[in-house]
Order: C-alpha cells, then sequence, then structure tokens
C-alpha cells in the first residue's frame, strides 16, 4: 500500500512539475500585455489627416514621461516616432526608427500581437534599401512582410505588398508585370472599405488609377489609358472625394489627369482632345505652389503636338518657355524632363533646317539620356522573378527551423522531467532519431536547392553581361547611322559622289550590326570552335573603312586615327564580319583606355606569308599582375576607360577567339603609363 502511495505522490509531483516547466517554457511565447488598438489607432488617423506633427510630439513626450512603461506603451511610443519621421522625411529617411521598432518587437517576441506596426516598418524599410539602390535587400524585406501577412491571414492589409510589387515591376520598365497588382490593390480598397480612413483611400485610388493608365500608356494600348485616365478623374470629381480631401490637393491631382490624358489622345494622333486636356492640366498647375515638374510634363506634350501638325511658332514659343523653367534654380525638375526638353528641341531645329543648333541639342540630349540610361540599367539589370523565389526558399527554410528549435525545448522538457520513464524516453528516443533523419534530408535538399540556384544565378549573370556588351558595341556604330542618315533626309544640296559614300558607310555599319547581334542573341561566345565562311577580303579596304567609321569615337576625345602601311590594296581568305569586329575591338580599346589628344597609330605591312596589323596608343597600359589575364572571358583585369568608360571584360577574349579561328595570332606589349601596342598576325591563305 506505501509503495501504491509513494508512487502516485511521485506521479502528482511530476505531473506538476511538467505543468510548471510548459507554463515556463509559454511564457517566453506570451503576450505580455493587452494593447488597446482602438485608441492608437484614432491617434494614428488623426495625425495622417492633420499631419500635426506638434500633437503627435506632444503624446510621444506625454509616454516617455511614464517611469514604467508597459510593453504597449513602449511599442506605441516607437511606432508614433517611427510614423513621425516617416512623415517629414518622405518615407526614407526614416531607416534608424523603423529598425529600432523592428528590433525591439522582435526581441520581446511580440510579432503576432503588433504584426501591422512590425510590417508598416519592415516595408518602410525596404523602401530604403530600394531608392539607396539595395534591391536584393529591398526584397527580401518586402517578402518578410507580406508572410507575416499570410500567417495573420489580415488580406486587407495585403494593398501594402501589393503597392510594393508594381512599384518594383514599374520602375524595371515591365508594365505588363505591374498591371496585375495594380488591379489587385484597387480590388482590395473596395472590398476592406472601412478597415482605413477615407482620406487614405481617396488619395491612394486616384493615385493607383493613374499609374494603371500609365502603364497601358507606356505598352501603347491608349485606349485602356484614356478609359484609366478618365475613371480617374471621374472618381476625383465625385462627393466622395470632394468631402475627403482639401479642395487643392484634389486639383492638383486633377492637373496630373488631364495633363496624362491629353499625353495618351496626342499619341493616338487625336490632336484637338490631346490639345484641350493639355491646355486644362497646364491652367492648373502652372500656379505658385502646384505640381512645376507636370507641368512642364504638360508643356513639351503640348510642343509635340504643334511639332506635328507643322505649326512650328507655337512650338518653339513653349519650349523656350520651358526652357527657363527647368534650367532655373527656383523649379525642381527631373533628368527626363531634360532629355524630353532636348529631343524635342532637336527634332524643332532639324524640321525648320536649322542644322547647326540641331547638333548641339542633339550632344545634349544623348549626354543626359546616358546618364539617366545608366541609372535605370541598376534596377533593370535586377532579376526580379528569381530574388522572390530564392527569398521565398530561404523564409521557409527559417521557419522550419524556427520549428524545429521550438519543438527540440519540447523534448529536451520532457526528457529532463520524465527520466524515469523508461515507456516515454524510448518513445522520445524514437522521435528524436526520425526527426534527426528528416533533418538530415532537409540539410541535403537544401544543398541541392543552393547548388542549383548558384548555377541558375552564374547563368543570370553571364546573360546580363552578354546583354551590356551587345549594347555596348552597338551604340557607336548606330550613333554613326543616326547622325549620317539625318544629314542625308534633310539635307538637298549634298554632292552625289558623298552622298553614294555615306550610304557605302551606312550598309557596311548596318551589315555588321546586325552580325553582331545575330552572334549575341545565340549567346555563343566561343567564336573559335565555329566555322567560318572564308572569302577574298581586301585588308587594306577593310582597315580603312573601320577607320573611317571610328573617327566619330575618336573625336570625341580629340583623338586621331593615324593609318600607316605602304600597301595600296591586298586580299587574304577570311571572314569580313569577323575581322571588322576584330580590328573595331581594338581600336576602341585604344581609344578608350588613351587621354585626350593622344594620336593611335594603325599599321599594316606583310611579313612572308602572313600580314601584321598593329594598334598602337599612348594610353595608361596594362599593369604587370594583369597582363596574364586581358584575354580571359569576363576578365577580373577589367577597368574604366579615361573618361570613366564603362568596360565588360568580353572584348579581348572575343578578339583571341576570332584570331584563332583564322589560324593567327595575337599579342601585346604594354608599359603601365606609356602606352600598349596590340599585334595580330593573320595567314593570307587560310589552308
Amino acid at each position: 500500500m506505501c509503495r501504491v502511495r509513494n508512487f502516485n505522490t511521485y506521479f502528482f509531483q511530476t505531473s506538476l512539475l511538467i505543468v510548471l516547466l510548459f507554463g515556463a517554457i509559454s511564457c517566453n511565447y506570451r503576450i505580455k500585455s493587452t494593447p488597446n488598438f482602438k485608441e492608437q489607432e484614432l491617434v494614428i488617423n488623426n495625425f495622417y489627416k492633420t499631419s500635426d506633427t506638434n500633437n503627435l510630439n506632444k503624446i510621444i513626450d506625454s509616454i516617455n514621461n511614464i517611469k514604467d512603461r508597459s510593453v504597449d506603451e513602449e511599442v506605441f511610443v516607437n511606432y508614433l516616432d517611427f510614423l513621425k519621421y516617416t512623415y517629414n522625411d518622405y518615407y526614407y529617411g526614416n531607416f534608424p526608427q523603423a529598425s529600432k521598432l523592428v528590433d525591439y518587437i522582435e526581441e520581446n517576441k511580440l510579432v503576432n500581437t503588433y504584426y501591422k506596426y512590425y510590417t508598416d516598418a519592415l516595408f518602410s524599410k525596404g523602401d530604403y534599401y530600394f531608392v539607396t539602390s539595395k534591391f536584393d535587400d529591398a526584397l527580401k524585406t518586402y517578402i518578410a512582410a507580406k508572410n507575416i501577412l499570410d500567417i495573420q491571414n489580415d488580406t486587407c492589409a495585403y494593398n501594402t505588398y501589393y503597392n510594393k510589387m508594381w512599384n518594383f515591376y514599374y520602375y524595371k520598365n515591365e508594365y505588363e508585370k505591374a498591371i496585375p497588382y495594380l488591379k489587385e490593390y484597387l480590388l482590395k480598397e473596395e472590398s476592406c472599405k472601412g478597415q482605413t480612413a477615407t482620406f487614405l483611400v481617396a488619395n491612394r485610388v486616384q493615385s493607383r488609377l493613374n499609374t494603371l493608365a500609365l502603364c497601358y500608356e507606356k505598352l501603347g494600348k491608349y485606349d485602356s489609358a484614356i478609359y484609366y485616365y478618365k475613371r480617374g478623374i471621374n472618381f476625383l470629381q465625385s462627393s466622395f472625394v470632394n468631402n475627403t480631401l482639401p479642395p487643392k490637393r484634389v486639383e492638383l491631382a486633377l492637373g496630373i489627369f488631364y495633363g496624362n490624358l491629353g499625353g495618351s489622345f496626342a499619341y493616338s494622333k487625336q490632336t484637338d482632345s490631346a490639345i484641350y486636356y493639355l491646355k486644362k492640366s497646364i491652367k492648373i498647375n502652372d500656379q505658385p505652389g502646384y505640381d512645376t515638374i507636370d507641368v512642364q510634363t504638360a508643356y513639351l506634350k503640348l510642343a509635340d503636338v504643334y511639332l506635328n501638325k507643322k505649326e512650328f511658332a507655337k512650338a518653339k514659343e513653349i519650349l523656350n518657355y520651358t526652357s527657363n523653367s527647368i534650367n532655373s534654380t527656383t523649379h525642381p525638375t527631373t533628368g527626363t524632363t531634360r532629355v524630353k526638353y532636348y529631343l524635342l528641341d532637336y527634332n524643332y531645329y532639324i524640321q525648320t533646317n536649322q542644322y547647326e543648333q540641331a547638333i548641339k541639342a542633339y550632344t545634349q540630349f544623348f549626354k543626359i539620356q546616358d546618364s539617366v540610361s545608366k541609372e535605370n540599367n541598376k534596377i533593370n539589370n535586377f532579376s526580379l522573378s528569381k530574388e522572390v523565389d530564392n527569398i521565398k526558399n530561404e523564409f521557409l527554410l527559417k521557419e522550419v527551423e524556427k520549428k524545429n528549435e521550438i519543438k527540440n525545448i519540447y523534448i529536451y522538457s520532457f526528457l529532463s522531467t520524465l527520466v524515469f520513464l523508461m515507456g516515454l524516453t524510448f518513445f522520445i528516443y524514437r522521435y528524436g532519431k526520425q526527426n534527426k533523419k528528416t533533418a538530415n534530408q532537409a540539410k541535403l535538399h537544401n544543398l541541392e536547392l543552393q547548388n542549383t540556384l548558384q548555377e541558375l544565378e552564374l547563368s543570370n549573370k553571364n546573360y546580363v553581361r552578354v546583354m551590356r556588351v551587345m549594347a555596348h558595341d552597338l551604340r557607336s556604330p548606330l550613333a554613326g547611322i543616326s547622325g549620317i542618315a539625318n544629314i542625308l533626309i534633310t539635307d538637298n544640296q549634298m554632292q552625289i559622289p558623298e552622298r553614294k559614300e555615306m550610304v557605302k558607310l551606312i550598309q557596311t555599319s548596318c551589315t555588321n550590326s546586325l552580325e553582331m547581334i545575330d552572334e549575341l542573341m545565340q549567346t555563343s561566345t566561343s567564336i573559335g570552335t565555329q566555322k567560318l565562311n572564308l572569302q577574298l577580303i581586301d585588308i587594306v579596304a577593310l582597315l580603312k573603312d573601320c577607320i573611317k567609321l571610328l573617327q566619330f569615337k575618336a573625336l570625341e576625345k580629340q583623338q586621331t586615327l593615324n593609318f600607316r602601311t605602304t600597301l595600296i590594296h591586298h586580299t587574304i581568305q577570311g571572314n569580313n564580319e569577323k575581322l571588322w569586329r576584330l580590328f573595331s575591338n581594338l581600336i576602341v580599346n585604344a581609344i578608350k583606355f588613351s587621354n585626350v589628344n593622344k594620336p593611335i597609330n594603325i599599321y599594316l605591312e606583310q611579313v612572308d606569308e602572313n600580314m601584321l596589323i598593329k594598334i598602337q596608343d599612348q594610353g595608361i597600359g596594362i599593369p604587370e599582375k594583369n597582363k596574364e589575364k586581358v584575354f580571359e572571358m569576363f576578365t577580373a583585369a577589367k577597368r574604366k576607360g579615361t573618361n570613366g568608360e564603362q568596360t565588360y571584360g568580353l572584348g579581348l577574349h572575343i578578339c583571341k577567339q576570332i584570331t584563332l579561328a583564322h589560324k593567327g595570332k595575337i599579342w601585346f606589349e604594354s608599359v603601365e603609363g606609356v602606352g600598349t601596342t596590340f599585334f595580330v598576325l593573320l595567314p593570307i591563305e587560310n589552308v
């Protein structure tokens, strides 16, 4: 009897210990306070509506003066502080406050309770990463916030996520992919009415309708664009908006919609409607305190309409007015607006036969467009869909690890408490063994997944690099084509022999450009393994044509290309397009790595049964440590040119492949700071 009583006592004590132990574990994950979200929401909505930072500071100070603040009060004061900096710094200067709020909620394991505050701060951190071109970090942060909303099943809060994703695709110029997120956003605003302050709904809906219309406009679907612009205008003129938003804010938004609608009418050749709405937009925004950048855009669209109607006086009057605005230090503007202005200015001078002024305008246009394109390329080179998949996998793996960590805590607790219960111990042993097997399988699967993702990433990087090379190689010939073609079209006084020479250059440049496109679209960089289509080529004429075309590029740095040979004509067996590319790459490199006003000499001579070509510059030379790497594909030895020109590490590799394919040799001699000479030895007969 005593043994039974002692066993019952022991069992009761053990059970009590288990209950207490589970209670202790649960406390680590239990909510530490019960927030009054209704009162907090009143404070937040009042700030959104009034933008009264003084009142917000008073509330923050009153909470900070509480000596023993609760967790709820601490989270709320951190959120208000974050909110204040978000408003003052246009959502991008509040990174420290957002990070502080995220860290506090995570450290106190309060993510589930304060998930709205937590995800607001995460989205804000993502915005900061986005504007500082840290696109990988931005996307990770957005996805992390979305996953929290998934756990909470708060579908109405998805709109912030949709907002970030359409923004991402929109600035990548992938408008087809941005449209579904915008439409989903508008549907959610409709289905979740009552959960968001009305003035926020009014602001967001009109803004998203405008962006949706812009997407269709940029895709050339002008009927759809006009439909959504008109839908936005009707929304702004509704009693809901006029009873919610201040009159000036409504008027500003209408001015933007009128200007964009006028642009779509202009693109679809509905000239009268275009002029009508553009003038309505200008009337609103061409006032002190209104949208200066938008009115510049509307003026430029109107100038384009007048140019198309051949009303040159009206177009020039608008261009002169706009020039004063975009070149004034008191008026804000953008690089894109300046690009549009100089392109219109160029078109005006071309159409009015003022070629000297046209060249100046085109030079300004090309210079500004180049800098804008470089900035846009940062995000365009970022693979969004691939990174989304990577981040989702990373998040799932972290969730598995977190769940395994919690399971292990429970397992260790049972083991330490019920060590004398053999049956339970055996069960736990089997469970632990099975769990370890599962974890090893998951680890192996994860390693395989990482290897696959690394291979995909490498493939994607190579593809991006090849595409960059295509754009880089085609810039010079296509710029030459554009300039010469414009002169041929507009100049009626050109002598016939000169015209024939220019047409010949255009034909040569086009042919070689198309060959380069074909090669690059096949992603083939192993030219040395291809079977060449050989023919008899006059190498003297080929070099002369190549030098003549590249004179334009050399003149940009006040350089001269000097061709020196005693030969008048000499034929060899080779592939015309490949050899053109070989010599073009070497001469462009000499231009790129030579200083301003330095001559570049090209020599041609016969050596036994071979032709020797030398390209000699007086540039920066090649460092000793890089000499063995210059012919490698995507070499790490690449450097910027003397004017900061970008290099991609593929040109010299292609030169070597072309030379080897012709059974020739290529080498160089270089002294750092003095210059470099490249030698190409080609057999006259390719036996």
